[in-house]
């Protein structure tokens, strides 16, 4: 979806450069490196968008639930930590098909690049418990 979205991003400035040079004399070459600049900068602008990072913690019984959602942007790192202080469980990250285990009181990590669209639900597999939403959008 990443390389769509730039890809469209791409044929509309390349489709006002067209534009620009149909509508210029042949004096505007000096004018055309000003309109590259500034595609370079609008792609380079939407690349850096994705090294976002988005940390999630989570201790279960207390700060989990269905309820619970988080977002991310498309292309972001996501951390997920999740603390279950009472008891051994096994966590699975539904639709990136991700799971941990952890042992009581001990923290693990669900680490990914969110490059999925949608809502993705993370679930205990031992309680059978919704721990939360990830929310992934544009």
């Amino acid at each position: 979806m990443i390389n769509r979205s730039i890809f469209a991003k791409s044929l509309l400035v390349a489709g006002l450069l067209l534009a620009t040079v149909g509508c210029s004399s042949s004096d505007s070459t000096s004018d055309l490196s000003g309109e590259s600049e500034a595609a370079e900068e609008t792609v380079a602008e939407t690349a850096t968008a994705t090294d976002e990072v988005v940390e999630i913690s989570v201790i279960i019984g207390q700060t989990s639930g269905s309820a619970v959602a988080y977002q991310a942007t498309l292309g972001s790192k996501v951390q997920i930590k999740l603390l279950n202080p009472d008891a051994d469980d096994e966590f699975h990250l539904h639709g990136y098909d991700l799971s941990a285990t952890s042992t009581a009181g001990q923290e693990t990590t669900i680490e990914f690049t969110a490059d999925q669209l949608g809502s993705f639900d993370l679930e205990s597999h031992v309680t059978g418990e919704w721990i939360l939403t990830l929310v992934v959008e544009e």
